[in-house]
């Protein structure tokens, strides 16, 4: 059993070893800083932190609220959130009102074609516009990656390419209505790396109605491929989707997908990403995530900020995307 099975089969009792080790590989490779981040993706205010403005870092939807896949735990809802923009013309002015508004990036992001990928290709020029002439930062969801997209993300100079990693064939096809293999994203993730482009994985624990599955496969996945940086997000049910009343992972789960990260990649920045489960799933998962060794966290709950704190973490705060852990960041931000 290598140490990925083990942190993921391992009997709760057992755990306690693998956090101290995981805790003290986080200190050793990256020291004690710790990033905050609050893009303005949502408006956010805890007694340590207020992010109010949309435009600070925002979320652009390439195909407005349109997705071919429907995925059961989705189902376009996400894309309602984000700043529509569905020609390069239309996301150059989003690019112009970002900086107007003193924001120094976005995600561009959007629904998927029935391949699996975000048709990004048309918008990548405009891209390239934005960082050479704006200096704007730029990441983007890509979904599953074709050769011309990489050359041209990599010749765009992104500051980094985001897609979720399915381990799962099943996951694939059930949840996200994929007719394809997990091997099409470890392919994905080798052009990126091939071209140069800053590979900043995801890993969606307990996207399978609540249940572990693959993401371990996921996590020995993106390990082969020495990426930036690995994101965790733990899956959120969603109003008016076919997952709404789905159980979720339980915050043990979301952190032994975090150890299994941390121990496998020690010298690999480990991030909690924007989605987990609010309330007292939120504090918990937050609180077992910095045990587990993770080096950044966005939108962290009131409790997990003051337990980073406890912990005596070096604390940054940025309002870039977690990806980005020093974009817009500042410092002595922790009360």
């Amino acid at each position: 059993m290598d140490v990925i099975d083990f942190c993921m089969k391992a009997p709760e009792e057992e755990l306690g070893p693998l956090f101290e080790q995981a805790w003290q590989t986080s200190r050793q490779h990256f020291g004690d800083d710790f990033a905050l981040s609050i893009p303005g993706m949502v408006s956010y205010e805890t007694e340590h932190i207020k992010q109010t403005d949309p435009f600070r870092f925002p979320s652009v939807s390439i195909t407005g609220d349109a997705c071919a896949l429907a995925c059961e735990h989705c189902d376009a809802k996400m894309l309602e959130t984000m700043i529509p923009a569905t020609t390069p013309q239309e996301l150059w002015q989003v690019f112009l009102k970002i900086v107007e508004r003193g924001g120094t990036g976005c995600l561009v992001s959007g629904g998927s074609t029935l391949g699996g990928d975000v048709p990004l290709l048309r918008f990548i020029p405009t891209i390239k516009r934005a960082k050479k002439e704006l200096g704007l930062s730029v990441v983007v969801h890509t979904g599953v990656v074709f050769e011309e997209v990489a050359a041209a993300l990599a010749d765009a100079e992104v500051d980094g390419a985001m897609l979720d990693i399915m381990g799962s064939d099943s996951t694939i096809s059930e949840i996200y209505h994929l007719e394809i293999v997990k091997e099409a994203f470890e392919h994905s993730m080798g052009l990126l790396s091939d071209h140069g482009v800053p590979l900043m994985p995801h890993v969606v624990v307990g996207l399978h109605r609540g249940e572990l599955r693959g993401e371990a496969e996921a996590v020995r996945m993106i390990a082969r491929h020495k990426p930036e940086r690995v994101m965790i997000v733990a899956f959120k049910p969603l109003l008016d989707t076919p997952m709404e009343d789905s159980p979720t992972s339980t915050p043990m789960e979301v952190a032994r997908v975090i150890l299994a990260c941390r121990l496998a990649m020690p010298d690999t920045p480990v991030i909690m990403g924007c989605a987990r489960p609010l309330g007292d799933h939120k504090i918990e998962t937050d609180k077992l995530a910095i045990r587990a060794g993770v080096n950044g966290m966005a939108y962290p709950s009131e409790e997990g900020h003051e337990f980073a704190i406890e912990m005596g973490l070096d604390i940054s705060v940025s309002t870039g995307c977690c990806c980005l852990t020093d974009e817009g960041a500042t410092t002595g931000c922790c009360g």
